[in-house]
């Protein structure tokens, strides 16, 4: 609720502070006194252009201050869009207007942008005269203030968990995606890589092999001359000088001889034949390495070719056979999680479809529910028109759907505008040329708005098109009326709600008004006493001449004074218009 206004410097007013309580507050005041013009430094604070020529003369600037406390809903709202903890009885707006035209916002001391001062105060505001700080007037919420009042907060919440995990899984496919595409180019070419390793058929060592074979096979000639040189030495086969096989059998001989003479001699013999042996068998293998070696042109072109091979594979992969594996390896491997990808993106796809399909089954059922609670919501509405002295008045709501590619495949949700008394299956006006796929968002697939027949034989229009004035108060009335218990907007203001009506109807505003004032804060300013008589809280705005200076004040009426208040406004002060003040104020209002 609003604690306490204070203005400063703003038009007429030097100097206010209005302090409105708890329900229905009325300010009453003779034409010209600064009734409009409190409601006007009041839009200011709510984020009205700034007029520099609205600043008192002879000042420097025009100050407006809020002072609020909030419910926990509303507390949790502004806490929401200021992204921070805002405690329920700590709010204060405030706006500078200089004479130089300069602006300045605050919202519990700090310096904002006006049009975050707007949005604040838009949460818990709503000043009817002048229509853009009216929550009715701003289709956007239309739609929330229909769910609250059909008690929607469980299947809406339902179908949002649902939007919330389909945007979730879209945005992972999405990655998914574009991950995959970048992918597909690098698939190709692992592909190649490990085609071209396994093809090659490596073995760990084979580069050090071929590489001494092939040093062996061009040096053919000389290796052959020196191992036959080596196996001359051993064994010469020409007739020459004895070799050394030769030789160590004379000395095997000669100590087989001396161990007869000395036993002890024993193991210098079997060393020396063990020697023979060693010799002997060397012999033949360096004979067999001299015949098997041979300069072999085609075998030296494979082996130079197969190292050619190894070379390139070891400029592209890695400095040797054991890391080129290792690669063929690793891209193999990076192949193998590749494919995990492709079903982890069928995965997702199956998942998305089945949220999808759950969903397009939820949406028909909110747009069911929300028409039929149009029509009863229709019907509360011009019940209320009809005891405002608007008869024939006509409220209607209509859902609007918009087609897309991307959307629900919402089955029999359609265009259609509910009135009451409309028949359980209303006419719809197909939603789009021949289409079945719906744009949906966390609220489900239907756009809502109110719309209004201030008269018999007009159109529906919209809420934002109606006529201002008293006529267009009542409408809002009405309809704040019946919305009451699910308003989220704490504070309500209504300005001309008594133009052009008379004193029966009257009684029945104010009636409605004081109800109103159950659950909401209320202020309205009024010429009507039968209004006056039934607020809770009654404000006297006075326009005064003080050195020749014109000042306006404000000034809570106690309950001593009130008959003669209202007595006054109904005419000159007569003990039959203080009886009939009396009397008014005497009569309880009535729900």
């Amino acid at each position: 609720m609003l604690v306490e206004l204070n203005i400063s410097n703003y038009a007429v007013i030097d100097k206010l502070s209005l302090t409105p309580g708890p329900g229905f507050n009325v300010l009453t005041g003779e034409t010209g006194a600064g009734k409009s013009i409190i409601l006007d430094a009041l839009g200011l604070l709510l984020g009205d252009r700034a007029d520099p020529a609205m600043v008192r003369a002879g000042a420097d600037k025009a100050v407006v201050e809020g002072i609020f406390e909030l419910t926990e809903d509303s507390a949790a709202a502004v806490g929401e869009l200021l992204d921070g903890d805002i405690e329920t009885d700590g709010l204060i707006l405030a706006r500078e207007v200089s004479s130089a035209g300069r602006s300045i916002c605050r919202i519990n001391g700090s310096a904002v942008p006006q049009r975050r001062l707007a949005e604040v105060a838009a949460l818990i505001v709503d000043i009817h005269g002048q229509g853009e700080h009216l929550s009715l007037l701003r289709p956007s919420e239309h739609l929330g203030l229909l769910d609250r009042y059909a008690s929607l907060g469980g299947l809406r919440g339902e179908f949002a968990a649902l939007v919330k995990e389909l945007g979730s899984t879209r945005r992972e496919l999405k990655a998914l995606r574009t991950e995959l595409v970048e992918k597909a180019a690098r698939a190709e070419l692992l592909r190649f890589q490990a085609a071209e390793i396994a093809a090659a058929q490596l073995t760990p060592g084979e580069e050090e092999a071929l590489s001494a074979e092939r040093t062996l096979r061009v040096n053919a000639e000389r290796a052959t001359q020196l191992a036959e040189e080596a196996a001359h030495a051993l064994e010469p086969d020409d007739g020459g000088p004895a070799g050394a096989i030769e030789l160590v059998g004379r000395t095997v001989r000669a100590l087989s001889a001396l161990e007869r003479l000395q036993p002890a001699l024993e193991p210098l013999r079997k060393a020396a034949e063990s020697a023979a042996l060693d010799l002997e068998e060397l012999v033949r293998e360096v004979r067999g390495f001299a015949e098997g070696v041979e300069y072999d042109q085609p075998r030296l072109a494979q082996i130079e070719e197969r190292l050619e091979q190894i070379s390139s594979l070891k400029r592209k992969y890695g400095p040797g056979i054991e890391e080129i594996l290792a690669f063929g390896a690793g891209a193999s491997k990076e192949l193998e999680r590749q494919g995990r990808g492709e079903e982890r993106l069928a995965g997702l796809e199956s998942a998305e479809a089945s949220l999808l399909e759950q969903a397009a089954r939820l949406a028909p059922k909110l747009s069911e529910a929300r028409i039929a609670a149009a029509r009863t919501l229709t019907a509360a509405v011009e019940h209320e028109l009809q005891e405002l002295g608007m008869e024939g008045a006509r409220l209607g709501v209509a859902l609007r759907h918009e087609a897309t590619e991307q959307g629900l495949r919402a089955e029999g949700v359609a265009d259609v505008t509910v009135e009451s008394g409309s028949s359980a299956q209303p006419a719809r006006e197909p939603a789009g040329a021949g289409a079945t796929q719906l744009k949906f968002d966390a609220t489900g697939v239907d756009r809502v708005e109110f719309v209004i027949a201030a008269n018999p034989g007009e159109p529906l229009r919209p809420l934002a098109t109606t006529a201002s004035g008293g006529e267009t108060s009542r409408l809002m009335l009405a309809i704040k009326g019946a919305l009451a218990q699910v308003d989220p907007v704490p504070v309500l203001v209504f300005d001309e709600i008594d133009a052009g009506i008379g004193g029966r109807v009257g009684e029945v505003v104010g009636n409605r008004l004081w109800a109103l004032g159950r659950l909401h804060q209320v202020l309205a300013v009024t010429h009507l006493p039968q209004i006056a008589s039934c607020g809770d809280h009654h404000i006297s705005v006075r326009k005064v001449v003080e050195e020749g200076r014109t000042y306006t004040r404000a000034m809570p009426v106690t309950a001593e004074d009130r008959v003669k208040e209202i007595g006054s406004m109904l005419g000159s002060e007569t003990d039959a218009t203080r009886a009939r003040a009396a009397e008014l104020l005497e009569r309880k209002p009535v729900h």
